[in-house]
């Protein structure tokens, strides 16, 4: 069983990283369309919200449910702890992300681009020292 949550949560973590840089792609080029062009941009990096919408409740499901699995003896370390914290500023950063994607929506505004760069830049590199501090929670 440990080992299917692994695979669960490695592909979940892999999903949402290749996802992240696909929005910021995404919203570095939708900055500088008009029109039509920028308004299929707009819905690919909805339709890619809602779905890291359910790849971070993935990631933390199994990664919760991994958690539960570590041998008592071995601890909660430092490396955990930072690994959490990143995790928790990943979920922060893609929710005010989505919650800032849905303000562009309604209101028009464009000139939130900069801060939703700035946002999945957040996601991105909070995953990425995630991923760093899991393998040194795991092997430290």
């Amino acid at each position: 069983m440990k080992v299917i949550l692994l695979i669960a949560h490695l592909m979940a973590i892999a999903t949402a990283t290749g996802m992240t840089i696909a929005n910021y792609v995404n919203i570095r080029i939708a900055s500088g369309e008009k029109g039509d062009r920028r308004a299929a941009l707009v819905y690919l990096r909805r339709v890619l919200g809602r779905f890291a919408d359910v790849v971070v409740a993935m990631i933390w499901i199994t990664g919760l449910a991994l958690w539960w699995t570590l041998p008592a003896e071995q601890g909660v370390s430092s490396w955990m702890h930072m690994l959490l914290f990143f995790a928790v500023t990943m979920t922060v950063c893609h929710g005010l992300a989505r919650m800032t994607a849905g303000t562009m929506v309604r209101t028009g505004d464009t000139s939130l681009y900069p801060r939703m760069e700035l946002l999945v830049s957040g996601v991105w590199i909070s995953q990425l020292l995630a991923i760093i501090f899991a393998v040194l929670a795991v092997h430290g």
